[in-house]
């Protein structure tokens, strides 16, 4: 009896020993922003948990943290921003984060700014009331830089993960792929319209306009919290009457007085969601939607 037990409590052991000790848990990604969760995800595949910060609906030039965000935080494997030039709020609260376990997009190396930006530096510029330090945050919006951050993204994970590295690799390549795809048909769709004026809501909106060669002449605020002066409408409405065919408005803010400019214009009016509403699911679709809103709007114009 004594030397069965014996056998049995060895084999039961090499089994064990044979098995990984722990399975090794899946890494907890936190991303600011929807467009930041949408790279993150399609780099993660199945191999991580994503999730995002700040609601669709909240600017991310200026969001109040709850103790629930603070707790998300600090429980997050990585966590992925653009950084104070865009979620200012931000910055106090990832002081308690380890900076290794943080991934901060307007940083990273690699990264296409608009030729305006490349000129300008990281000098201090003023815009219409609103002062504004560094180059255009939203680089989102230029495909090039979708597929930096899903690069770093893959080493990252890779690292905290290396069960699920070949996988996080093999993800972002075919992510790249996609997004380049992507990039050439916008290329193509947007070519007939470059020429057409018109204005953003905004000022968010360089990556877009610079990769794709078109032209903007305005923008209604620098930034979306931020009412416009009277100043700087009437200026925009001059322009606009000269070069104006379209005035592209936002969800999720209040644009009644500016759509009634526009009409005086004779403006069509457009609908611009840089972040990507509840039915966008994946980074290609946002970009989709993006340009399918320019050329609806400036196609339309280019036909009168």
């Amino acid at each position: 009896m004594v030397n069965a037990a014996v056998r049995y409590i060895r084999a039961y052991l090499l089994l064990v020993l044979c098995l990984p000790l722990v399975a090794q848990a899946q890494p907890r990604v936190l991303a600011s922003i929807k467009p930041l969760a949408l790279i993150a995800q399609e780099v993660a595949g199945s191999e991580a948990n994503v999730e995002t910060l700040l609601p669709i609906t909240a600017s991310p030039h200026d969001y109040p943290l709850k103790v629930s965000d603070h707790r998300r935080l600090r429980e997050a494997d990585l966590v992925i921003w653009i950084g104070p030039e865009l979620e200012s709020f931000l910055s106090r609260a990832l002081a308690n984060v380890p900076p290794q376990q943080i991934v901060t997009a307007y940083g990273l190396p690699g990264i296409h700014w608009p030729a305006a930006d490349a000129h300008q530096g990281d000098k201090h510029h003023q815009h219409a009331n609103h002062a504004h330090i560094g180059k255009d945050p939203h680089l989102w919006l230029d495909p090039r830089n979708a597929g930096v951050i899903a690069r770093v993204l893959a080493e990252k994970l890779a690292g905290l993960h290396p069960e699920g590295a070949a996988v996080y690799h093999q993800n972002a390549n075919d992510f790249i792929a996609r997004v380049m795809l992507i990039d050439e048909q916008l290329h193509t769709q947007l070519r007939p319209v470059k020429a057409q004026g018109f204005a953003v809501y905004h000022e968010g909106y360089s990556h877009f306009v610079g990769r794709y060669g078109l032209h903007q002449v305005g923008y209604v605020t620098y930034a979306p919290e931020r009412r416009p002066g009277a100043k700087h409408l009437k200026e925009l409405q001059g322009v606009l009457k000269k070069e104006g065919k379209c005035l592209f408005i936002e969800p999720y803010y209040e644009v009644k007085s500016i759509q009634t400019m526009a009409q005086s214009l004779g403006l069509r009016i457009g609908i611009l969601d840089p972040i990507g509403s509840e039915h966008v699911s994946s980074y290609s679709q946002l970009m989709e939607a993006l340009g399918n809103s320019f050329l609806t709007c400036l196609a339309d114009t280019a036909r009168h």
